[in-house]
């Protein structure tokens, strides 16, 4: 290596080096102000719920306050969009939802791009989703629902909260998966979706434990499966689906918290380490699960790739069902 090529890899050493010093300096000082987490949704929801619950935990261990947000519109779009263009210093987070995942492949018109714009920092928790009967439907099981399905392709129909919704795409998933054909009911929110379960007119749900819960504990419903990779607690005799055959199958609703991208790792592993500790609080603990959330601690990188998943495996989902969005 000749002088002048040694002193150019030098300089860049030393660059490299006072960048890495710089980053680590930050994270150390951060946060020196309040922390923003952006619920792009109305109060009470789900999200609005989880950021309200790790809040006060990541404010203990930091020193500042750690603010909830709530700017609903557009779907969430709107309060996504928002975190996108905030600037990357870690001051302002999404408390985002799965349906996050589904906006590329819906090709919605957004204000982000959710790989360019935004980078998962931590998942929070998850909400199961299951496959519900009204109690007069023979099968028993998921085996003996997709069975008599076989028997009458494009007959048996299911509810759901709407078009292009978490639930109707874990439907066509499920549809998929089986190898059967079912008939899409879709209605303008989940209580009615149920109602209508429960009086018979519609034989098949597909809806959260939360919403669903309470009609199976009163035997006005019956779930076959739960769409997710453990069995519930609540419900610890009730399969999941991939026990009953659907290797793979899975459709849980997450959420989880987003930065602007480029914010720096330091930063990002600070953020995640807050959430993880404050998901190890016995308190926050039994809250989520008192409302049917799970919680996910875990790294940034997993997250990361998660995220990544899911994107494909929904992209994929409504390519094959040709869904659109009203």
């Amino acid at each position: 290596m000749t002088a002048s090529r040694l002193r150019r890899a030098l300089r860049a050493l030393l660059g490299a080096a006072l960048l890495a010093g710089a980053a680590l300096a930050h994270a150390q000082a951060w946060p020196g102000k309040p922390v923003r987490i952006v619920v792009p949704y109305p109060p009470g929801g789900g999200n609005d719920i989880l950021a309200r619950l790790i809040a006060p935990k990541m404010a203990e261990r930091w020193g500042q306050p750690v603010l909830v947000e709530n700017r609903a519109g557009a779907a969430g779009n709107l309060g996504a969009g928002e975190v996108a263009r905030a600037p990357a210093d870690g001051y302002t987070l999404l408390m985002a939802t799965s349906t996050i995942a589904m906006t590329p492949g819906l090709g919605q018109k957004v204000t982000y791009d959710l790989e360019k714009d935004l980078v998962p920092v931590a998942l929070v928790a998850t909400t199961a989703m299951v496959i519900a009967v009204h109690p007069d439907v023979p099968a028993k099981s998921l085996r003996e629902l997709i069975a008599a399905a076989k028997q009458q392709p494009g007959k048996l129909a299911y509810s759901t909260c709407g078009n292009a919704s978490p639930m109707h795409l874990a439907g066509e998933l499920f549809k998929m998966s089986a190898g059967i054909d079912l008939l899409h009911v879709p209605y303008k929110g989940c209580a009615p979706a149920l109602t209508d379960v429960v009086a018979g007119q519609v034989p098949i749900a597909f809806n959260t434990i939360s919403n669903t819960a309470g009609y199976e504990k009163g035997g006005r419903v019956r779930i076959l499966g739960v769409a997710s990779e453990q069995r519930l607690a609540d419900f610890p005799n009730i399969p999941t689906a991939a026990e009953q055959g659907l290797t793979g199958y899975a459709a849980d609703i997450w959420f989880g918290l987003f930065a602007p991208a480029q914010t720096p790792r330091p930063v990002i592993e600070a953020v995640n380490a807050a959430v993880n500790q404050a998901l190890a609080d016995p308190d926050v603990r039994e809250k989520m699960r008192g409302q049917f959330y799970e919680p996910r601690p875990g790294s940034a990188d997993r997250y990361q790739k998660f995220v990544k998943d899911e994107v494909t495996k929904w992209t994929r989902t409504i390519r094959d069902a040709n869904i659109k969005p009203d």
